[in-house]
């Protein structure tokens, strides 16, 4: 008889099983259909279903559970949040439940949750749905120009439209009907039908990369982004971001504030922040650890790896740490882009991944390979990231890489 703990996996990378397996837990895979990896998926359980679904997921887990119950369930990718948030609520595990999780899955509500709940401290957003044409040319009208059109669902910047001018009401109109007819892989994923627009807010972008410990958020980086300016995409990221301390320290007392306002309280969130002179302002978080190889800058300049601590945590197997954990040297990421077409060859891949300063290449594409036209994070081709004393030197050593990795297309 087993005595290991039993987790059960809501999607995810074979990045996330591996992180999930240091645990030692017993482990079931839940995987959309299409997702197949034979070699990876040796050892643990795999259960193939539309687990966006709740009617179809909720007997295949109740099934599952009557074998053998579930110790903790988690969910490291956009599409598992909510479903596993509801195994949380119907097998009563006591990781994050529904009601919250979905504030932070659903823009609007987190909006909405903020007009009402805000303290002292957290600035809220104007904000309202898109309900056609007439509401894009009155919300400009009640709240200035330029606005955010956005959906309210959704990862990667995807359909982020910035409307500076009643003018371009109609354009983006347009625009939000393309999208919705546009049969783009993060339609059907995330089911985007509604867009929400909201307040626009100037000032540098920066996020908090947390771990939450029963209430106690402990903020392990601040981490700079780069915004592409055509199209919103955050290109670059690197940490410990390059802001005065007391900057710093009031990203990390909004962060603290906003999280409890949203009623969080376990595991991993990404926040990310304008910083304006009147103090840091949400514009959208996550409770998962952030994309764009985050994760593995932060275990290189922090020594915490946030991934393996959201399987640790809720199975009861890891310590939180006493205090926000000094950086050792700094780290950057960078999406990789190319021109639109067949990938015909990558040139310079070997000669990156010698480098000294290189932390990892995570390609997403190879020879054959369709790259779309750049107007969303989800047509990048991947990350470089660098390590350096110096979060500059970091980035320079990234944008080195950059230049030297060559995706050739026809």
């Amino acid at each position: 008889m087993t005595s290991a703990k039993r987790l059960l996996l809501m999607g995810g990378s074979t990045t996330h099983l591996r992180k999930a397996r240091a645990s030692g837990a017993d482990i079931v895979w839940f995987r959309f259909p299409d997702e197949t990896d034979p070699e990876d998926e040796r050892g643990v359980e795999v259960v193939r279903a539309d687990y966006a679904d709740w009617e179809v997921l909720r007997p295949l887990v109740l099934e599952a559970h009557g074998r053998r119950p579930f110790d903790a369930a988690v969910s490291l990718t956009e599409p598992g949040l909510d479903p596993v948030a509801r195994v949380n609520d119907l097998l009563r595990l006591g990781g994050t439940g529904y009601e919250v999780t979905h504030r932070f899955t659903d823009k609007s509500r987190m909006r909405a949750h903020l007009a009402r709940t805000a303290p002292a401290g957290v600035r809220a957003v104007a904000a309202a749905l898109v309900a056609g044409r007439d509401s894009l040319t009155r919300f400009g009208a009640d709240h200035g120009y330029p606005f955010i059109v956005k959906p309210t669902c959704g990862t990667a910047s995807f359909g982020v439209l910035k409307v500076d001018s009643e003018q371009e009401t109609e354009a983006a109109w347009r625009e939000v009907g393309r999208l919705r007819d546009s049969g783009h892989p993060l339609v059907h994923a995330y089911d985007l039908d509604e867009f929400l627009m909201e307040e626009y807010v100037d000032g540098p972008l920066c996020s908090a990369e947390t771990f939450s410990f029963d209430g106690r958020h402990v903020v392990v980086a601040v981490t700079e982004a780069i915004t592409e300016q055509s199209n919103h995409v955050h290109v670059g990221h690197a940490l410990p971001a390059r802001v005065d301390s007391g900057v710093e320290a009031d990203v990390v007392r909004v962060t603290a504030a906003f999280l409890d306002a949203m009623g969080f309280r376990d595991g991993p969130t990404h926040t990310e922040f304008k910083l304006t002179p009147e103090g840091p302002v949400v514009i959208e978080s996550q409770t998962r650890v952030g994309g764009a190889l985050l994760g593995d800058l932060m275990e290189t300049v922090y020594g915490l790896d946030l991934q393996e601590l959201a399987f640790g945590w809720p199975l009861g197997l890891a310590e939180a740490p006493g205090e926000r954990p000094a950086p050792r040297g700094a780290a950057a990421s960078w999406l990789v882009v190319a021109r639109p077409g067949t990938v015909r060859e990558i040139q310079g891949l070997d000669t990156v991944l010698a480098r000294p300063d290189t932390l990892g290449v995570d390609l997403w594409v190879g020879p054959g390979d369709t790259v779309r036209s750049f107007d969303g994070q989800w047509d990048g081709l991947g990350h470089v990231a660098s390590r350096a004393e110096d979060t500059t030197s970091a980035i320079a050593h990234c944008r080195r890489s950059l230049a030297e990795l060559r995706i050739l297309t026809d």
